[in-house]
């Protein structure tokens, strides 16, 4: 059987050491449970901080040198070369698929718009019909 700790022994050791440990001075084997009842915390807190920093700060970290990796990229380099290409009117104007786009949302922002009333006057006039009339 595999240990996880050191100090951790099978029941066959542990009846040896009750043993052992009953003919010991009750001082001294308080003590010694103190202390390894102490290791126990300190591996354990060690065991968290550890997996703190695996689970949570190293991928912080990694998307923190990313994101200012990227950032002084695009302030030095990525600004210099668009701006040293002459002409900044050209890169203000859209794309033809974004104008294209741009366009047919400003459509569908008039249709929506619309709609309220197209459905306003459908009730009006379904309200206004006699029963028997089909129109």
């Amino acid at each position: 059987m595999p240990l996880c700790c050191p100090w951790q022994a099978s029941k066959a050791e542990e009846n040896g050491s009750n043993s052992f440990m009953h003919s010991m001075d009750p001082q001294l084997v308080r003590q010694m449970e103190t202390t390894q009842s102490l290791v126990e915390f300190y591996v354990a807190i060690v065991n968290k901080t550890v997996w703190d920093l695996m689970v949570g700060l190293v991928p912080k970290t990694i998307m923190h040198l990313m994101i200012n990796n990227t950032k002084e990229f695009i302030f030095s380099e990525l600004l210099a070369t668009l701006y040293s290409c002459g002409d900044e009117n050209m890169l203000m104007e859209d794309s033809t698929e974004q104008a294209k786009w741009c366009n047919e949302m400003l459509c569908m922002h008039h249709v929506l718009r619309e709609a309220p009333n197209i459905i306003g006057n459908i009730q009006t006039t379904m309200v206004s019909m006699p029963m028997g009339a089909h129109g």
